[in-house]
């Protein structure tokens, strides 16, 4: 039997990301794995933060940033069922960057076994970025990575 110890998940909280986690948390609970569940905050909602900020629009710009990572936070631990949680070992991750780049080396730092995916986002825009995002992870990722579709 081919080892999976550790499962990566990455979310963008749509239908899509779900059905991952599903998948994740049913093959990490049959081959005893750990799931990390990530969130990605994309560049681009960083520096449009930034940019704002330096035009002169209310909120420094740290502080915002700090209240955006907070609600990314509290989403993901509602996105997570504690029922999951109680199940299986699941670490949550946040991170800031280029989604495809920070996925692929989370993946790396830790080892990970395999990538499981949605490969359709929250909007038609998303869902082309994700589309790029799935197809970049699939081709650069240290490990085997697993497009999930959500259900009909």
């Amino acid at each position: 039997m081919i080892k999976i110890e550790r499962i990566l998940v990455p979310v963008d909280f749509s239908e899509s990301s779900q059905e991952a986690l599903r998948y994740g948390h049913e093959m990490a609970r049959e081959r005893n794995s750990k799931v990390y569940v990530l969130h990605v905050i994309n560049q681009r909602i960083i520096d449009a933060l930034q940019d704002m900020s330096a035009k002169g629009y209310k909120g420094e710009f740290m502080e915002v940033l700090k209240n955006v990572v907070k609600e990314r936070r509290d989403e993901l631990e509602r996105f997570v069922p504690a029922t999951m949680r109680e199940d299986i070992e699941v670490q949550l991750e946040i991170r800031k960057g280029r989604p495809a780049e920070e996925i692929i080396t989370f993946a790396r730092e830790n080892q990970v076994d395999l990538v499981i995916l949605g490969n359709v986002g929250r909007s038609a825009l998303e869902a082309a970025l994700v589309g790029s995002v799935a197809r970049n992870v699939a081709n650069h990722a240290p490990c085997p990575v697993l497009l999930v579709r959500p259900r009909a």
